[in-house]
């Protein structure tokens, strides 16, 4: 994992409520439908029962077409937590097997997120997928059999291992003074309070991945559940919340997917199209090019090359005048001024040259950041020495020469061509 640096958290400081945003939104919602269920006609009651499933089944849809395991595991849990807590533990009593699913499930719920996030995509239908659907599906079944024990065990026996399961799974582990009112057992209260915490640093460290809000907003919207367990209606609502929540972040996990770039983490090519679309009769377009990139590249190797990517694009996401980022592929990146000349473009377009050249980038060799495979990157000619990186740039508007955004960004593009046979590192238009 990433470690915690200071712009980890300043980045975190501006990216953490809008993580939440959605979580938040669908769990006030649910807050507020929990409160007045009772005036819903008897009718809509009576199908609030069948939302969840109906949620998660679009849900897993979406994850099995994306490749998602993750999020088709964790949607099936929650159909498993409602169906649990609306049929046999609707209501708990003690020494019941109600009892015991209840408290198995509760204590499982934040593990399985929290596992689940732990472990790499390895996809659904590849061996590793079917392995986790086996482990998943061993887990339900031991489950249900401890809960249903007194169907299939003599009485006693069955009664003797439900209580050892509940007194286990109810165990002590926080100070009273620190316990919420709330009927859930203790560890999984701990298990729900430490996954909470984990997703909360996940989004911190990694940027605020769809994934991790969305299982964020599934837990505490399922912890909400197991609070309101015995009121059938809310649990309803809450689980809906919660495989709601997962919906979200899978529909905004496929739009990263489809329009962000992977490699800078700038909207992509196909973004770009959608954006030009929006344009009005006033705009400016600027394509942008790492400049001797392919000379770069054979003498310090791709993986440095990547990194240089990485710190153009990042000082591009901060370029003025309301210009937006894309890369348009490659070294070549494109900035959309709407509503802007190139005169009144220009200044910001020099200051992001001007910023990038003056920074320069270390060639790291001893501290050179490791492969997913736990490898030090190779690199040719890595010694720490600090080296120059500029861009040329070429930028054209809207006019009765150009009246059309594929117009305009091909006029860009011979603007840049000028840039750079003009010597590069410089603005053309």
């Amino acid at each position: 994992m990433t470690a915690i640096t200071a712009n980890n958290l300043g980045r975190a400081a501006i990216r953490l409520p809008i993580a939440v945003f959605w979580p938040a939104i669908f769990l006030g919602i649910a807050w507020g439908a929990a409160e007045y269920t009772d005036s819903v006609p008897k009718v809509i009651r009576g199908l609030l029962i069948y939302l969840p499933y109906a949620v998660a089944l679009v849900g897993a849809v979406i994850g099995w077409r994306f490749n998602r395991s993750r999020l088709v595991f964790s949607l099936i849990a929650v159909s498993i937590g409602h169906w649990m807590m609306t049929g046999p533990a609707s209501t708990i009593k003690s020494g019941s097997s109600g009892e015991v699913g209840y408290v198995a499930y509760a204590l499982l719920f934040p593990v399985g997120l929290l596992v689940l996030s732990l472990l790499k995509e390895r996809g659904l239908l590849t061996r590793h997928g079917l392995i986790r659907t086996a482990i998943f599906a061993g887990i339900s079944v031991v489950v249900l059999a401890l809960a249903a024990a007194d169907q299939w065990l003599v009485k006693d026996i069955a009664s003797n291992i439900q209580q050892m399961a509940v007194r286990w799974l109810t165990t002590p582990m926080i100070p009273n003074r620190w316990i919420p009112e709330t009927g859930i057992p203790e560890p999984a209260l701990a298990a729900l309070i430490a996954t909470a915490v984990y997703f909360i640093m996940r989004m911190i460290v990694l940027g605020n991945p769809p994934l991790e809000s969305g299982a964020f907003g599934g837990l505490i919207a399922g912890g909400m559940a197991l609070h309101f367990a015995g009121n059938v209606q809310a649990v309803s609502v809450f689980f809906t919340a919660a495989a709601v929540s997962m919906l979200t972040a899978a529909i905004q996990d496929s739009y990263r997917l489809a329009f962000v770039d992977e490699l800078t983490g700038l909207p992509g090519r196909r973004a770009l199209t959608m954006e030009t679309m929006k344009l009005g009769q006033q705009y400016s377009i600027a394509m942008l090019d790492v400049d001797h990139f392919k000379k770069f590249n054979d003498t310090y190797g791709h993986d440095i090359g990547d990194q240089v990517l990485r710190m153009v694009a990042g000082r591009m996401d901060r370029v003025g005048g309301g210009g937006r980022a894309f890369r348009y592929g490659g070294e070549e990146f494109t900035v959309v001024f709407p509503g802007k000349t190139t005169d009144e473009a220009l200044p910001h377009l020099d200051t992001l040259r001007q910023s990038i050249a003056d920074s320069g980038f270390t060639i790291r060799a001893k501290d050179r950041p490791k492969t997913k495979t736990g490898k030090t990157a190779k690199t040719k000619g890595g010694d720490g020495k600090k080296v120059s990186v500029t861009i040329s740039i070429g930028a054209s508007e809207r006019s009765g020469n150009n009246p059309t955004p594929e117009a305009v960004t091909k006029a860009a593009d011979q603007a840049l061509y000028r840039a750079k046979k003009a010597g590069r590192n410089r603005v053309s238009t």
